[in-house]
């Protein structure tokens, strides 16, 4: 592959994006063009985040009538608003007028949205209600802020951009049977918390798919989780964490259809695993840090991971859950946003500590920020070599070899 460099980035220029993935070696990681050039970054927006479904937060974010957040990724924004029917809908932020942001703060709440270049003013639908000063002849009727499509399951809000989205059944099935057991339709939002990262999303993604990296770079977490360890070696552990759940009347099902997915269904999958004797949740010391959320009756030793699309990734204990939420914003430009839930009912400061409850992930996505930083240093350097997967990074080899698929077939859009 022969590039240029411009302004440090790095631009395809001998080359078509097909022939760079014909050469792809199998089994290995991307070439580096994958995780610098603006051309594939553009692809990876429109052949994968712009027709996948999107995680972009939990309902009790917006619990009243007329409440909104701003959902931004790369060069698009939506509004996630509370209508009067009590709907939650996506609108673009984007003003049918001449093309300003409609909503600039994160949330809000209001019973209209008003864009403040020319306060052309939209109701909680998305339809024009007033246009000042635009003449006697203009119809407000045939303006409005187009919509995405929105799908809530177990009290996450999904969205898709593409016309035609994906299937979410068998992705509704997969959480209703993971962490819908731990209560996330009731659960609420605790805490918030974005980290941004100077590299490419896939980085991200990667990172977050394998366990190999655990041990010498998650310390805090690898004294608690068992995930740190080859499967074959903590079976056993596994088996009993699941007997102890399914005295509850609980089962956890192990569903792996991510990446690879049904024709027209949304990725998705679910697993479990076990916590170390002597600990039950994740927390700095092992120990609850808030009250028990779903069928949870007891702790049992276990917790549960979830994953659906491309970026949208989900943990859950007994006590709490955690959402990842990889978020691309350019070439070499990311966020991580980490989403803490309790229970609907727990009190700050009453049922539990916030920086306990946090402490853990927080820890640790600091920790991610600086490696996966690291990692798209190294892959900027002309010395990049990079060997082949190893058998604990199988599930981050599996994403490589789909996201080449995605990027290649089927129309840009």
């Amino acid at each position: 592959m022969r590039a240029t460099i411009s302004h440090g980035i790095y631009s395809v220029v001998m080359e078509s994006i097909a022939s760079l993935i014909a050469g792809q070696p199998k089994g290995f990681p991307l070439a580096q063009e994958f995780y610098s050039d603006p051309e594939i970054f553009r692809r990876d927006m429109n052949r994968i985040h712009l027709r996948r479904w999107l995680c972009v937060g939990h309902e009790s974010r917006i619990p009243k009538k007329g409440d909104w957040f701003r959902f931004d990724i790369a060069e698009e924004s939506i509004v996630l608003v509370r209508g009067r029917d009590d709907q939650i809908r996506g609108l673009i932020n984007v003003c049918q007028h001449r093309g300003s942001r409609v909503c600039y703060e994160e949330s809000g709440n209001g019973n209209v949205l008003v864009c403040p270049y020319h306060a052309w003013t939209y109701d909680l639908e998305g339809r024009l209600r007033s246009a000042r000063q635009m003449g006697e002849d203009f119809e407000t009727s045939a303006h409005r802020l187009p919509q995405v499509h929105v799908r809530i399951l177990e009290g996450l809000i999904f969205v898709c951009f593409a016309e035609n989205p994906p299937s979410l059944d068998d992705a509704a099935r997969v959480l209703r049977e993971s962490i819908g057991r731990y209560g996330w339709a009731n659960a609420r939002v605790a805490h918030r918390q974005t980290y941004s990262v100077d590299a490419n999303w896939k980085l991200a993604t990667e990172n977050y798919q394998e366990c190999y990296h655990c041990t010498p770079a998650h310390p805090e977490f690898s004294r608690l989780h068992a995930t740190e360890k080859p499967d074959h070696e903590v079976a056993e552990l596994r088996a009993e964490a699941a007997e102890r759940a399914r005295a509850m009347g609980i089962e956890i099902p192990e569903i792996s259809h991510w990446p690879d997915s049904a024709p027209g269904e949304e990725m998705a999958d679910s697993s479990y695993d076990a916590i170390y004797p002597g600990s039950v949740t994740g927390s700095e010391d092992g120990q609850p840090v808030a009250p028990l959320m779903g069928d949870f009756t007891d702790y049992d030793g276990g917790f549960c991971y979830a994953d659906v699309g491309p970026a949208s990734f989900f943990l859950a204990y007994p006590d709490h859950g955690l959402m990842y939420l990889f978020i691309p914003r350019g070439p070499q430009k990311a966020e991580m946003e980490i989403v803490w839930l309790v229970a609907g009912d727990a009190r700050e400061g009453v049922d539990y500590d916030l920086a306990k409850l946090t402490w853990l992930w927080d820890v640790t996505s600091v920790a991610d920020k600086l490696i996966i930083d690291q990692n798209q240093q190294g892959v900027n350097s002309r010395y990049y070599t990079p060997s082949a997967y190893g058998p604990m990074e199988e599930m981050t080899r599996t994403f490589t070899e789909w996201y080449l698929q995605e990027i290649e077939d089927g129309p840009s859009t």
